[in-house]
């Protein structure tokens, strides 16, 4: 009979140490990649800052201050990811903070924002672009439903649905109209399809409802 069927204690303990040095070892290589990551995010935050800075074309400068954004939004999942569980996203708490966050840059204290989050999860893997959904859908609404100052109202709903999360964002504002869709509105379509999620958006009478419904279990890879 050899030492592991034996169960000598110094082997149980061999084993035990093993296990705990690999472990340590995992830990170190996860910080590891926790801080590159999150340097690189900070290291490409700061170049979009100051090109922005350094330009006088303000078309420019509103579209890098929307990449900004997008940086920043994911920055924020990577943070909560490894503070947090590693293998689930609370979109609600996220959802609080880039509302507080985008109003904020927006000025827009003429905006009313209404909110009905439900403690939602999903899987780590659909974090990012889910993310970067919602950065986008309350951005079109805080940016382009109230233009000249108008006042309005903006409603954010989150809920637990037939097994999927589903993200409601609407506006009274002044709607489509016969605006052509934006770059927003395409990295929303792509990132939906990324999701396996499903996307309706529709004429409020007034403003713009969008409705997005993502499985809470990842779909297969593309």
């Amino acid at each position: 009979m050899n030492d592991f069927q034996n169960g000598r204690p110094e082997n149980r303990a061999a084993d035990a140490g093993a296990l705990a040095d690999a472990l340590a070892e995992k830990n170190a290589l996860l910080h590891e990649v926790d801080h590159r990551v999150k340097n690189n995010l900070q290291l490409i935050a700061s170049l979009i800052l100051l090109q922005s800075r350094r330009t006088t074309d303000e078309a420019a400068r509103q579209a890098l201050r929307s990449v900004l954004e997008r940086v920043t939004a994911v920055a924020t999942v990577h943070r909560r990811l490894f503070q947090g569980d590693p293998l689930r996203f609370d979109v609600a708490d996220f959802v609080r903070d880039l509302i507080g966050d985008l109003a904020a840059a927006a000025g827009r204290d003429d905006l009313e924002i209404a909110v009905a989050l439900d403690q939602v999860a999903i899987p780590a893997s659909s974090a990012a672009a889910f993310a970067l959904v919602i950065n986008e859908l309350l951005s079109n609404a805080l940016k382009h439903a109230f233009p000249g100052g108008r006042a309005g109202h903006i409603t954010v709903s989150l809920a637990h649905r037939g097994g999927a999360c589903v993200l409601t964002v609407s506006d009274d504002g002044v709607g489509m109209g016969d605006r052509p869709p934006g770059f927003g509105s395409t990295i929303i379509k792509l990132l939906c399809q990324q999701l396996h999620a499903q996307l309706d958006v529709a004429d409020a009478q007034p403003g713009v409802r969008t409705t997005v419904a993502i499985p809470m279990t990842p779909g297969p890879t593309p």
